[in-house]
């Protein structure tokens, strides 16, 4: 063990033998607290995936043809509505995943009783759908 002075204030402080220079806590927190706290991102307006849109036009007119802007349309067509989808609450989703697990079951136990290829594929179609949504 060897003590070391810190490389901003001159404190010394101990360290192991192979350490070369060394910064103390106090140094480190002043660091920490310049530096801006993160901030979330400030909703704009634009709804989740217009960029994949075929046309999007914003509140502003600004038009979007697949995320690149239109200029030469700009205020000329209707602003495109944003419709959004009602959040479920925990016990929903919960009781979603229940009835489909419901019916996966259902379906599994036709499978096994039927003979005919028509209907076998189907309940093997509907049971890939379920799978995934599980």
């Amino acid at each position: 063990m060897k003590t070391l002075k810190c490389s901003t204030c001159g404190l010394e402080i101990k360290a192991s033998d192979d350490v070369l220079s060394v910064t103390c806590c106090y140094c480190i927190n002043e660091m920490l607290m310049l530096q801006e706290p993160r901030t979330q991102k400030k909703k704009i307006g634009y709804p989740k995936g217009w960029r994949f849109m075929t046309e999007f036009v914003h509140t502003d007119g600004t038009v979007y043809h697949k995320g690149i802007e239109q200029p030469s349309l700009k205020g000329k067509l209707t602003p495109t509505p944003i419709i959004e989808k009602p959040k479920k609450t925990k016990k929903q989703r919960e009781q979603e995943k229940m009835s489909l697990l419901d019916e996966y079951t259902v379906l599994k136990k036709k499978l096994k009783t039927e003979k005919r290829k028509t209907v076998r594929k189907k309940i093997e179609l509907r049971l890939n759908k379920l799978s995934k949504l599980i």
